[in-house]
């Protein structure tokens, strides 16, 4: 029996390149010394959500260096520097939910379930995208594993929600679209991993998949219900 559904938050509850067209147009400015002059704000953009699209699952070197290969940057930077840039001008400002995000997780609500957030990263900026979703309302537990000094896919993360929510990780839907971070982490912290195929690609061959996955979290009470009914 499902009791409760834990969430990443990144291209799970959070529409990250929604937001990143939205203030990236920042990062091109604060970085316009470094940008070559031939670059126009919708090359930049657009090639920096590309890299991320295809390194998101592996380094923020590797999007730094895909970044710098592709000429828009001028100088080459590690991926902590460039992404020290995007964490000062990006996240602090705007952050877009899917618009389904919000009566998602009203109708979990409404059916008595437990809900949380695990996602991995800096507290002041996860803390802040949080706040300007402004979804804190409708969760009852948040861990933001830079606050336990662990990052997903370590297990401490979800044996610590498991543990605030009072329910048995067999009992939790764990729904995030990182194969690594999220389906194999929750899956050997003993949770049920539903797969969001926000970005449609596996890279990890040697990765189980899912038995359940989905297109968008809108999926998820239906997917709850069927699971607890044994019709799925």
């Amino acid at each position: 029996m499902i009791k409760g559904v834990v969430f990443d938050l990144d291209h799970t509850l959070f529409d990250r390149y929604a937001t990143f067209r939205a203030t990236l147009p920042e990062l091109y400015k604060a970085l316009r010394d470094e940008i070559p002059d031939s670059v126009l704000l919708e090359d930049f953009v657009e090639g920096v959500i590309e890299s991320e699209k295809k390194h998101i699952y592996h380094s923020f070197d590797l999007i730094a260096d895909d970044v710098f290969k592709k000429g828009i940057l001028s100088r080459k930077m590690s991926g902590k520097e460039f992404w020290g840039y995007v964490c000062k001008h990006c996240w602090p400002k705007v952050a877009v939910k899917y618009p389904f995000t919000e009566p998602m997780l009203i109708k979990l609500r409404e059916m008595g379930l437990k809900i949380g957030i695990i996602t991995n990263g800096n507290c002041e900026t996860q803390q802040t995208k949080i706040d300007l979703l402004g979804i804190g309302k409708f969760v009852d537990e948040t861990i933001i594993c830079g606050l336990l000094g662990v990052q997903k896919p370590e297990t401490l993360p979800f044996e610590v929600m498991s543990e605030r929510l009072g329910l048995q990780p067999n009992e939790l839907l764990y729904v995030g679209d990182n194969p690594v971070n999220d389906v194999m982490a929750s899956r050997n912290a003993g949770y049920v991993p539903v797969w969001v195929k926000t970005l449609g690609t596996w890279d990890f061959d040697d990765i189980e998949h899912c038995e359940y996955e989905v297109n968008t979290v809108e999926e998820i009470p239906q997917l709850v219900e069927k699971i607890n009914k044994g019709t799925v």
